[in-house]
């Protein structure tokens, strides 16, 4: 027994010195936070146990991870996935747009929000941004990733396979938020929602950001909440520095973020400490790779230290069977209900059907009809935000979809403008009602005023949830274009100048939605159109009168149409497919002004074929290259003279500054047309773009010697045009600088600068 008393007692000592449960703080950073990862599969690796994880933002995200039982690869499968890409930029997968619900493309770029609810009447503008990111991705990743261990855990983050606590900001109460219970996603997105990048989630009526605001080291929260016998703690963040002057970012980040104490007291544990400033930008997520072998090996650095300071060692086996028992009890997420909070009665019943309509036979919404559900809805503009949780239910075993709704305002003004260095300058004024509910109402009211363009259009929108949704549109349009010689392009030639197009006309249109990012409209119409023009270059314009081509027009149409681009007017991404067939039936009537008395009438109908195609892909990194192709068939007859008919022939017109200009080389009621467009991506929002284009009619117009027009012979013409521009994009417009040049006339070369975005109401004929 006196033997044995020794060796107790010094092992009693022994214990007591050595520490036995650990906790592990995560700093915030950035992708600099990949390198936890590497720092967590080191410890691993050495059989150092993991009993605690605190973290601030990309540490939040690393921590929630391993607390709900991820192993460090399984971590790096979803920071280098595409999911996980998509998140971090805002971007919504070609796949997810319905493009049925998607607005109309406008030239706004700033709007005035106007209320009309009595509880909650405010008058809101928007003009840049709050967020640079778009959270939809996000919500649904989030509700992906994190609600399997939410209903697990029952919203207690003690019960993960770790217990886990993660720190957001409350900016209004100047104090840091410590979310030991709840929603895990909430938890998680709160904490890492850095202030004008990501959009702030609001938790108990309170808007709460990146949590490294106050606290970017949570080694507090770890011995408040956990008090371990031994702390690791991982650091991939330094206090902000001095902000250069050219360097938004770190401005930002030195207004933002608050000085943090990024220590760890050398009688409680070891500071594992990186230096990535300069290596690795806030979303440098495609380095995931290079992050995660620095964390790593730095994590084997400190392996021994940590594990003289640590008896307790946890075997590769023990981890796993214990990760297996416990993600072998995480419920399979289904929903069988939802609840919809924010908007009116009405708005609730039309969200929550959505989802309804893809319920199975037992009534059940699996997350594959969530997806098609949601990105339904979040297609509309009428929603600003539609956050999704998941709330588990012990009884059923199954989830309530809980979502949280922010609806836009019902009415709103916008303003736009397209400012250039030629005669194209307009600005452009909407006024737009809308409801939410099953029968959906629209109602748009816009106008283009400039010196070339005026244009003025009302629309109204019902749309009806059958079981098929689709849309009937009504709308009526009146406008005028004038195209004016001293854009030069007419200079020593025979083309008509100073041309006028008006038009006046009514439309009724039905849309049907053909897969997610396609849609189908059948449409009939009445327009009164009103050509104007001088009939020859060589005229005294000052004393000649114009001579007028009046069309009195029925048509009928079937388009379909795919759009994926994530531009309006200068795209990197996606496709475009338009396919369309046109039936047209009226009456011309030709009045030659310069001759009293001289009027000409004919009757006409014709067909016409319509096919276009865009796309882009990027072979490599910061370099896109987009084709287009565009065709078209038509038995459109002559009308009464060379130039009545030029000006109403389709026009092949694929850069800004070719839809600004009248160039009759461009123009045949038959043709086919492509190009290439390599864009190099110089920075974010900056790209160098050439667009180089080839026209060939299959039968060129032509001018006999008495003004009247005639077929040339099949393809024996080719016309080009080519553009090079210096772009860079605004959150609301373009800025571009260009040069160009036609084929036709000779030497014609135009340069110029522009802002906004270059937009006409659509034409009767298009």
């Amino acid at each position: 027994m006196r033997r044995i008393l020794p060796y107790l007692f010094s092992l009693l000592i022994f214990t007591g010195a050595k520490a036995e449960s650990v906790g592990l703080v995560l700093s915030g950073g950035g992708a600099k936070g990949i390198a936890h990862i590497g720092v967590i599969q080191a410890l691993e690796d050495n059989g150092i146990p993991i009993d605690y994880v605190t973290g601030t933002s990309m540490g939040a995200i690393v921590g929630a991870m391993y607390a709900m039982g991820l192993t460090p690869s399984e971590m790096m499968e979803i920071i280098k996935s595409p999911d996980f890409e998509s998140w971090s930029k805002g971007e919504i997968s070609k796949k997810q747009i319905f493009y049925f619900r998607r607005p109309d493309p406008s030239p706004q770029f700033v709007s005035f929000d106007l209320s009309l609810n009595e509880r909650d009447k405010r008058f809101t503008t928007h003009l840049l941004p709050t967020n640079l990111i778009n959270p939809i991705p996000m919500n649904v990743g989030f509700l992906y990733l994190f609600s399997p261990a939410t209903g697990q855990c029952r919203g207690n983050f003690d019960n993960l396979f770790v217990p886990f606590r993660s720190v957001a900001s409350d900016v209004y109460n100047k104090r840091a938020v410590v979310f030991s219970r709840g929603d895990l996603g909430d938890a998680v997105r709160a904490s890492m929602t850095f202030p004008f990048v990501f959009k702030p989630i609001e938790i108990d009526s309170i808007l709460l950001y990146d949590g490294g605001i106050y606290n970017n080291f949570p080694i507090d929260v770890m011995q408040e909440d956990f008090n371990p016998d031994f702390i690791i703690g991982c650091k991939v963040a330094s206090n902000p520095g001095k902000p250069k002057e050219g360097d938004l970012m770190a401005q930002l980040d030195a207004m933002v973020m608050q000085k943090t104490d990024y220590s760890v007291p050398e009688d409680k544990g070891v500071l594992i400490s990186f230096n990535l400033s300069g290596q690795v930008g806030l979303l440098d997520f495609p380095k995931a790779d290079m992050i995660y072998r620095i964390g790593y090996e730095k994590g084997l650095q400190y392996a021994d230290s940590i594990k003289s300071r640590i008896s307790r060692r946890v075997t590769p086996e023990s981890r796993q069977l214990k990760r297996m028992q416990y993600r072998s009890r995480t419920p399979e997420v289904k929903f069988d209900k939802v609840t919809v909070n924010g908007g009116t009665h009405s708005q609730q019943t039309y969200i929550r059907k959505q989802f309804e309509a893809v319920q199975d036979s037992l009534g059940h919404i699996d997350m594959n009809g969530f997806d098609i559900a949601y990105y339904k809805l979040v297609s509309d503009s009428k929603i600003s935000d539609l956050i999704p949780h998941g709330v588990y239910n012990d009884t059923t075993g199954l989830y309530t979809l809980v979502l949280d709704a922010k609806i836009k305002d019902n009415i709103s003004f916008g303003f736009g403008a397209y400012i250039s260095s030629g005669n194209t300058n307009q600005i452009y004024l909407d006024a737009k009602y809308r409801t939410l509910s099953l029968y959906s109402l629209d109602l748009d009211l816009n106008g283009y005023l400039g010196r070339s363009y005026n244009s003025a259009m009302f629309s109204a929108k019902l749309e009806l949830p059958w079981k098929i949704p689709m849309y009937l549109k009504m709308y009526g349009c009146f406008s005028k274009k004038k195209y004016y010689e001293s854009e030069k392009l007419f200079i020593q030639t025979e083309s008509p100048t100073f041309i006028t197009n008006q038009e006046a006309y009514v439309k009724l249109r039905l849309g049907l939605p053909f897969l997610n990012s396609s849609k189908t409209e059948i449409t009939v119409g009445y327009g009164y159109l009103t050509d104007a023009y001088y009939p020859s270059n060589y005229l005294d314009f000052t004393t000649t009168k114009q001579d007028k081509s009046n069309y009195s027009l029925f048509m009928g149409s079937v388009k379909f149409e795919s759009n994926t681009l994530n531009s309006i007017m200068y795209p990197i991404r996606g496709s475009r497919i338009t396919i369309s067939g046109e039936f047209v039936l009226g009456k011309e009537t030709y009045i030659q002004e310069s001759i009293v008395g001289n009027r000409y009438s004919d009757n006409h109908s014709w067909l016409q074929l319509n096919a276009g195609a865009e796309y882009y892909l990027t072979p490599i990194k910061k370099f896109s290259l987009g084709f287009v192709g565009d065709m078209v068939i038509s038995s459109k007859s002559f009308f009464a003279t060379y130039t009545s008919t030029i000006v109403q022939a389709p026009a092949f017109t694929p850069t800004p500054h070719s839809k600004t200009v009248f160039n009759e080389a461009f123009r045949a009621n038959q043709y086919v047309a492509g190009g290439i467009v390599p864009v190099w991506n110089i920075v974010n929002n900056l790209q160098l773009r050439g667009e180089f284009y080839c026209f060939v009619p299959f039968f060129e117009i032509k001018q006999d010697m008495n003004g009247l027009p005639y077929y040339g012979k099949f393809m024996d013409s080719v016309k080009y045009m080519g553009e090079v521009s210096l772009v860079y994009n605004l959150p609301f417009a373009a800025i571009s600088m260009f040069s160009n040049y036609y084929s036709y006339p000779a030497r014609n070369w135009n340069f110029g600068l522009a802002l906004g975005v270059l937009l006409y109401n659509p034409r009767f004929l298009e």
